[in-house]
């Protein structure tokens, strides 16, 4: 190939370069999200390890964080602790802990070997620490409304 050539392959490719970076974030149609903190307490205490989920019914989105031991969490919706959508959200929580594990199961060659029975769940269910109302946003009782301006603090102080 010659000189021109190379020139004009080069100038090609540094526009697709630029075309594709130039599809950033703005063809995402991403709405804006404000930051939203908090802090999750159970009878005044802090709950640690808490999943915290806010959904937007109106723009089908859903923020999340996770609290950390003193029960303070920061949501997250596109990016790292971006925040969450304008407007009314209800908000779940929940505190599942650490699936156990499992004994080892004996080899089926083995004497020991017990087959589970049809039917049977052999992994154990796992189940939120706190009380069952709050693992669903519908029946949590819990809202709380993100605004453009200010500081978000949606502090979650729930009750046995």
């Amino acid at each position: 190939m010659n000189r021109c050539g190379n020139l004009k392959l080069s100038l090609m490719f540094m526009a697709c370069c630029a075309l594709l970076l130039g599809c950033g974030e703005e063809k995402l149609n991403r709405p804006p999200v404000f930051k939203v903190k908090g802090k999750v307490t159970l009878q005044g205490k802090p709950v640690p390890n808490a999943d915290v989920t806010f959904i937007h019914k109106e723009s089908n989105r859903a923020a999340f964080g996770k609290t950390n031991a003193e029960g303070e969490y920061k949501l997250t919706t596109f990016n790292a602790n971006d925040g969450a959508v304008e407007g009314k959200h209800d908000i779940s929580v929940v505190d599942i802990p650490p699936v156990p594990s499992t004994p080892a199961i004996s080899s089926v060659e083995s004497a020991d070997y017990q087959p589970p029975k049809i039917g049977e769940d052999t992994m154990p269910k796992p189940k939120s620490r706190l009380p069952q109302r709050y693992a669903d946003a519908a029946t949590s009782g819990l809202f709380g409304v993100v605004n453009p301006d200010g500081e978000n603090v949606v502090d979650l102080e729930l009750t046995p």
